[in-house]
């Protein structure tokens, strides 16, 4: 059990954590499509393209980046368990919602997201496709949200609970990083390649992962 308590101390620490999986979420899928293609495809912050584009072996770069989030999800899982730290078990309830498990859940609805796309490409988009393709994600998102609402400890806690699926990591992360794809893509800022990397992004990931090894403890906001 935990209990949960905003601070802005709190607030910075999440942000990395956020910041920092949805960059490995998107690298995930570049590195997957150099291996799998044999060629460095091109990078964004919100969008990638593999260097084999068209060819099956290409959506094995699709399916990786949601592969990794749910990974995740479940190491985030495991650390809420009694047997840890409460550092530990904060650390692990905040990668659950730093994987925007929501946007996972919702987005196949209408048809989008990695696992749609990549199911529709390959097997065409069919009712089965469409509906296979929201079960299985569902069925793998709802344990690791399960256990991270039971261990809330606050009272209200469902309120505590639909504040960091709904609004919390997309308020933190998500300007940030749409700003950010803007200023590189749009308006050609740091824009360079490097593997296929826009600089902009490299130089991000490079403060994110500063900031988070100076933040990492607030993760905890009782030891804030």
């Amino acid at each position: 059990m935990i209990k949960l308590k905003i601070t802005w101390k709190y607030c910075i620490a999440f942000y990395c954590i956020g910041m920092l999986y949805a960059s490995l979420h998107e690298l995930i899928h570049h590195f997957a499509g150099y291996v799998v293609c044999g060629e460095w495809g091109v990078k964004t912050f919100n969008y990638f393209s593999t260097a084999c584009d068209g060819e099956p072996k290409a959506h094995i770069a699709t399916y990786a980046g949601p592969i990794f989030t749910f990974i995740m999800m479940y190491i985030g899982a495991y650390l809420l368990n009694e047997k840890f730290s409460n550092y530990t078990k904060h650390l692990g309830f905040a990668m659950i919602f730093a994987q925007i498990p929501l946007q996972r859940m919702v987005n196949p609805f209408f048809r989008m997201n990695d696992e749609y796309y990549a199911t529709a490409q390959l097997f065409g988009a069919t009712d089965i496709v469409y509906w296979s393709v929201i079960i299985i994600i569902w069925v793998i998102c709802i344990p690791p949200l399960v256990k991270a609402f039971k261990a809330i400890q606050n009272k209200h806690r469902i309120w505590w609970f639909l504040f960091y699926l709904a609004l919390f990591p997309y308020l933190l992360v998500g300007p940030f990083f749409m700003g950010l794809e803007y200023l590189m893509v749009h308006k050609e800022f740091l824009n360079q390649q490097i593997i296929g990397i826009g600089l902009l992004f490299i130089i991000n990931e490079v403060l994110t992962i500063v900031a988070y090894y100076f933040t990492k403890k607030y993760i905890d906001p009782f030891r804030a």
